[in-house]
């Protein structure tokens, strides 16, 4: 069995949103009149104007795009981008995750199937140029998932005449992807990252602050850098979690306290992948539920096993075993 997925990018998406058609759009939501002709008011009648080098360009209208940096402009680009899954037919079997102007799509293609993300992709253009939209073929990616040889690996995608690059690592909401599943790209990109922010800690010692304000700094600048989205990647082998841990003992080392002053980075990310999977566990319309066995209701007592508790399904390989739904199993 393989993945192919695509990352799909859309060349100025916020600006290129059509009034006329995002009126249309909400319309067709049977939303009240009186909020839909704010709507419209909120959106007409705007102008832009260029400052270089302190001349102006003259004044032009914005017949499209909705203005950046307002609450609602994510909701209303959400709304006008809504309907994209309903233009990829079903028998695709093409999964479409949507978040903001980022768009990934993809299939589980099994050893007797072909990828059908072409024909996924061939769709997405027809959309976007009914809603004149642009796809950024130069920024947009395809990967190719795959652990055995039982499958060939399916030709790079096309947007019109462009070919699209296939890569083996891609960086997808700040969390880097590889095509081998393993995380080094991702710890090298958070420690990398987090090491430049440890002049703030040299500062605070300079300047003789209270440790305290040195471990707040730590805290609130470095070490959520080290467990962003930690949940999806914290099954990591030995290597990488000691190369994550090394920040956070330099750190303390710069603070001049002891290296055990703070609980390790890896306990705290097995207690937010606790928290994770009781989020989840909690709402029984989460995606996430279906990677997990159901649960099971003995109407028998099992000696050593709990009741309406899952019993951990077999990972043959170490990869799975890892893997967030390998692990997730534990806390359920």
């Amino acid at each position: 069995m393989g993945v192919h997925a695509a990352f799909i990018d859309f060349r100025k998406a916020f600006d290129l949103v059509d009034h006329n058609i995002l009126l249309n759009k909400l319309a067709a939501m049977n939303i009240n009149k009186p909020f839909w002709l704010w709507i419209k008011s909120f959106l007409s009648g705007r102008v832009q104007q260029v400052n270089l080098n302190g001349t102006l360009s003259s004044i032009a209208t914005c017949p499209a795009g909705v203005p950046q940096r307002s609450v609602i402009s994510p909701i209303l680009f959400n709304i006008y981008i809504d309907d994209l899954e309903d233009a990829l037919p079903e028998q695709l079997k093409v999964s479409t995750n949507k978040y903001a102007d980022d768009c990934t799509q993809h299939q589980i293609v099994s050893v007797d199937s072909n990828s059908n993300l072409q024909q996924s992709i061939n769709e997405v253009n027809n959309w976007e140029v009914l809603n004149k939209m642009a796809i950024n073929a130069k920024k947009t990616k395809d990967m190719w998932i795959s652990f055995t040889d039982a499958i060939t690996e399916p030709p790079r995608l096309r947007i019109g005449n462009e070919l699209i690059e296939r890569v083996n690592a891609f960086k997808l909401l700040g969390v880097s992807f590889q095509n081998n599943l393993k995380w080094n790209a991702h710890v090298e990109e958070i420690t990398r990252k987090a090491n430049k922010r440890l002049y703030h800690l040299r500062e605070c010692r300079k300047s003789q602050l209270p440790a305290e304000v040195g471990i707040i700094t730590y805290q609130s600048k470095i070490r959520p850098i080290l467990e962003y989205a930690s949940p999806v990647w914290a099954g990591l082998p030995n290597y990488l979690r000691d190369e994550i841990e090394r920040v956070q003992s330099r750190s303390l080392r710069i603070l001049g306290l002891e290296k055990d002053y703070l609980p390790p980075l890896n306990e705290r990310r097995e207690e937010a992948t606790s928290r994770e999977v009781d989020r989840f566990m909690n709402d029984p319309h989460h995606p996430c539920r279906s990677v997990l066995p159901k649960l099971i209701n003995n109407q028998y007592n099992l000696r050593n096993i709990d009741r309406n508790r899952n019993i951990s399904f077999f990972s043959g390989t170490e990869r799975h075993k890892h893997s967030f739904s390998g692990r997730a199993c534990k806390y359920v």
